[in-house]
């Protein structure tokens, strides 16, 4: 009898304990896989040391601006413009868009102008004929100065968009999407971000804070702009976590993106493995599929 209450008492406070933690888990946005996502964090953080420390060495640092307050001004505009540009997307254009057009090419295809001028046209402007920077400057050349980094960028994207499409956790989603779409988000979204975040942002921040702090200032830009983007999309599926998550992932991505650019002084390396990290899991899917 004594050993039949003691039984019951224990499961009696099993059945407390998980009722407990049902309450923290949807009290607080959390899901099972959670763990998953915090090992996630945890090798991709070893990733970006790895990079910084043990793979080829930094460049020597771009010519000091000798206008510093106006570089920064150049920066936050551009974040601003950032920021506006995606709260655009999010908004407006996506929802009009998605309620008219099916078809992810033609989706792409109005994208394209709408980005251009803001995200590559201004800024390329802006960057060769008024402050006469050069090509190379903004990493618009195909040599790179590290053959290591640009093994290890090619590597991590083709591994990290295999994890993404066989664990089904991409950074955009397992969508099979047709070629004609691939193809067009080459330069819709790696080359375009890649221009923009790491040619033009961060090389301004190099000419007026040191190289690392440069990535890690860079890093933040990317990240808070593109949360901004999927606010929606994290908000309704996952909550505080998810965003939180998602944030501290784009974090980890600008900064890798970064160290890429920073050592290789070229934007391909970066442009390929942000195009196989956020499409790879698509591609696969269409490979798959077919």
């Amino acid at each position: 009898m004594v050993i039949d209450s003691q039984h019951a008492k224990e499961v009696g406070d099993q059945a407390l304990n998980s009722e407990i933690i049902r309450y923290i888990l949807v009290q607080y946005d959390l899901d099972a896989s959670m763990p998953w996502e915090l090992l996630f964090l945890i090798i991709f953080v070893g990733f970006v040391l790895l990079l910084d420390r043990n793979i080829d060495s930094y460049p020597p640092r771009l010519l000091k601006s000798k206008q510093p307050r106006r570089e920064i001004i150049i920066v936050c505009s551009l974040w601003a413009i950032a920021l506006i540009m995606n709260a655009f997307r999010q908004l407006v254009l996506d929802p009009f868009i998605s309620t008219t057009i099916a078809q992810p090419v033609l989706y792409e295809l109005i994208s394209l102008p709408i980005i251009s001028l803001p995200f590559l046209i201004m800024p390329l402007y802006l960057s060769l004929k008024v402050d006469h920077y050069s090509r190379s400057e903004l990493g618009l050349i195909w040599k790179s100065r590290s053959t290591g980094v640009v093994i290890f960028a090619l590597s991590f994207g083709v591994v990290a968009g295999a994890v993404a499409f066989c664990t089904g956790e991409s950074v955009v989603g397992v969508t099979s999407l047709s070629v004609g779409a691939l193809l067009l988000l080459i330069y819709n979204n790696a080359f375009i971000e890649e221009f923009y975040y790491r040619g033009v942002i961060q090389n301004r921040l190099e000419r007026v804070i040191s190289q690392r702090w440069s990535v890690i200032v860079g890093g933040f830009i990317f990240a808070s702009s593109h949360v901004l983007l999927d606010y929606g999309v994290l908000a309704n599926n996952g909550g505080l976590i998810s965003i939180l998550f998602a944030l501290s992932m784009q974090i980890l991505g600008g900064w890798l993106l970064g160290l890429i650019f920073i050592k290789t002084r070229t934007l391909w390396p970066g442009i390929i493995c942000h195009y196989l990290i956020n499409w790879m899991p698509s591609i696969l899917s269409l490979l798959v599929g077919s």
